[in-house]
C-alpha cells in the first residue's frame, strides 16, 4: 500500500491568511518529498474559503519546482467548470513543468452551493464529465483530434504540449455509486474514493463494490487501482488525538452545509451551524485514521488487507499549522516504516530521513 498526501488549504477565518494557506501548502509538499510519501494531491474548490484553492495544477506545478521525487497530484479538478479542449493543454503544460510527475484527479465535484453559481444541473454535470473525459484523453493522446457531442463538438486539433508521461499522466476519478464505479472502471481509470466521516464498514463496503465491479467491467489488461482519502491524524497520544476532533467536527458542519447547499457565506467564509446526524468527536475519532503511532498503524493494516492501493493521508487538523506538519512528520517517521511498500514506487526509495522531515517541519 502506497501512502501520499492531501493537503486540504483550509481557511475559516481571518486567523491565517491566503498567503499563509498557499506557504504551508507548498510547506507540505517539501514534508511529503522528505517523507516517502508517493504522492502529495491538491484540490479544487471555487468561491468559499472553506478549501481556498481554485486551481490544483496551479499549485501541483509550484510544488513540482520546490521538490525533487514526490508526484504531485490534483484531488480534485472539477471537469464541468472547464473547456476541455484548453484543460488538455494545460494537463500538459503541468506534466511538462513537473518533469512527468503528474498524477490527474477529475470529477464531477460535490458542492451544489458551487453548481448553482456555475449554473450547472447535475445531469448536465456528469454529461461534461464524460464528454470532458473523450476529449482530454484525445487530445493528450492524438494529433488532429476531432470531436462530436452534446456539451461540446470541433474539428481536426492538437494539444500542446504533448505531456512527458506516455500515452498521458495517470488518471484518477472520484465516484461515490455503484453506476459512477462501473463508468470508471470501463475506463480504465483508478477511482479516488474519500468516504468522508463513515466508519470502516462504510469503507469495506465501497471497496468491495469497487473490487466486484473492476472484475466485470474493466478493459482487458488493465487493473485500475482504489485510492482512499480519510481524515488523518498521527498524535503522540490517542487522547491529543482526541482533541484534533474537535476542528473535524467544525469541517464536517461546512462541509455538510456546501454539500446540501444549506450554508450561510459571508466573504467566502462559511459558517459551520450544526447538522443533522453529527458525530461525536469520540466517534470521530473511532471512525477515522486518527490516533497515537500505534494506533494508526493498527488501523492502516486493515486499510492494507482490505486491498487499497493508496492511502492519502488527509492531512488538515487540528487547522493549527504547526500542530498539521507534526502530524505529516509522524506518520513519516513512526507509522509508514511499518508498512513495505511505503516508498517502494518512489525515485530514491528507503525510509524516510528523520532529520530532513524535521526540517520541513520546523
Amino acid at each position: 500500500m502506497d501512502f501520499s498526501l492531501f493537503v486540504p488549504c483550509h481557511r475559516f477565518d481571518n486567523a491565517v491568511s491566503e498567503s499563509e494557506v498557499m506557504a504551508f501548502a507548498l510547506r507540505s509538499a517539501e514534508m511529503a518529498d522528505e517523507g516517502g510519501f508517493r504522492t502529495v494531491w491538491f484540490p479544487e474548490h471555487h468561491m468559499v474559503q472553506y478549501i481556498a484553492c481554485p486551481s490544483p495544477l496551479q499549485l501541483a506545478v509550484a510544488a513540482a519546482q520546490r521538490t525533487k521525487r514526490v508526484r504531485v497530484g490534483t484531488a480534485i479538478i472539477v471537469l464541468p467548470y472547464y473547456d476541455p479542449r484548453r484543460l488538455a493543454g494545460e494537463i500538459g503544460m503541468a506534466d511538462v513543468l513537473s518533469e512527468g510527475r503528474l498524477e490527474v484527479g477529475l470529477g464531477r465535484g460535490a458542492f451544489q452551493y458551487e453548481f448553482d453559481r456555475y449554473g450547472i444541473d447535475p445531469a448536465t454535470g456528469t454529461a461534461r464529465l464524460h464528454e470532458g473525459m473523450d476529449v482530454i484523453e484525445g487530445l493528450l493522446t492524438q494529433e488532429d483530434f476531432e470531436y462530436r457531442g452534446e456539451t461540446v463538438s470541433f474539428g481536426p486539433s492538437t494539444s500542446v504540449p504533448r505531456p512527458v508521461q506516455k500515452p498521458h499522466p495517470p488518471i484518477w476519478i472520484s465516484g461515490r455509486n455503484a453506476e459512477s464505479m462501473r463508468w470508471i472502471a470501463s475506463r480504465g481509470y483508478n477511482q479516488l474514493a474519500t468516504p468522508w466521516r463513515e466508519p470502516f464498514s462504510y469503507v469495506e463496503e465501497s471497496y468491495g463494490q469497487f473490487s466486484r465491479i473492476r472484475d466485470e467491467a474493466a478493459p482487458e489488461g488493465k487493473t485500475p487501482k482504489y485510492g482512499i482519502s480519510r481524515m488523518s491524524f498521527v498524535g503522540e497520544t490517542d487522547g491529543e488525538a482526541l482533541d484534533a476532533m474537535k476542528d473535524v467536527a467544525v469541517n464536517h458542519r461546512a462541509f455538510t452545509r456546501l454539500f446540501t447547499n444549506t450554508a450561510t457565506v459571508k466573504g467566502g467564509f462559511v459558517q459551520a451551524d450544526p447538522v443533522e446526524g453529527e458525530y461525536s468527536e469520540d466517534k470521530l475519532l473511532a471512525n477515522l485514521v486518527a490516533g497515537s503511532p500505534e494506533t494508526v498503524i493498527e488501523k492502516l493494516k486493515a486499510y492494507e488487507a482490505l486491498g487499497v492501493d493508496e492511502f492519502i493521508m488527509y492531512a488538515g487538523f487540528p487547522l493549527d499549522h504547526e500542530k498539521t506538519a507534526k502530524s505529516i512528520r509522524l506518520m513519516a517517521e513512526r507509522v509508514m516504516p511499518a508498512f513495505a511498500k511505503d516508498t517502494k514506487d518512489t525515485k530514491d526509495g528507503g525510509k524516510a530521513d528523520d532529520g530532513r522531515i524535521a526540517a520541513a517541519a520546523g
